[in-house]
């Protein structure tokens, strides 16, 4: 009877872990190493200052990021951010120069858009500032990347 038991527990948390990998997006699976050595395998759902979610085809974990290695820890928040189409820079564990580059020159092109629509600057010169805003971020993030202040991941997960 308990073998029975046991069973059905298995087989109903195999169904359960089957339909919540099947309601979820197509994500990448990665394997994250911890300081143990221990090897975590999943796509990460879930991400904020402390914890990561992270599910597979047998089991969703909520595991805190402090068992990883620094560098593991900013790989997970890169494949969150990827995964998530990004978009979510702020969860990105990068330098906080590298941060605020990014937010400023964000709002900067947001403000010219503004100033196009209502007319204090034209939709060309709006465009045209944009486009040299996008170019030197794209330029001063590769210069972070080949400086090892980011990941490649990083700066794939940053866009631009």
């Amino acid at each position: 009877m308990v073998f029975c038991l046991m069973l059905f527990a298995l087989w109903g948390r195999a169904d359960n872990a089957s339909t919540l990998n099947s309601q979820l997006p197509n994500l990448s699976t990665h394997s994250y190493t911890n300081h143990a050595g221990n090897v975590v395998s999943g796509a990460v759902i879930a991400l904020d200052v402390r914890t990561a979610t992270i599910s597979n085809a047998m089991e969703t974990v909520k595991l805190p990021l402090s068992i990883f290695p620094e560098p593991e820890q900013r790989r997970i928040a890169a494949d969150f951010v990827l995964g998530q189409g990004g978009g979510k820079v702020g969860l990105l564990r990068v330098p906080d120069a590298v941060k605020r580059a990014v937010e400023g020159a964000e709002k900067s092109m947001a403000r010219s858009r503004k100033r196009a629509e209502k007319g204090p600057c034209s939709k060309e010169e709006s465009e045209d500032f944009c486009e040299k805003s996008e170019a030197a971020l794209r330029s001063y993030l590769d210069k972070q990347v080949e400086s090892g202040s980011i990941t490649p991941a990083e700066r794939k997960a940053i866009g631009h």
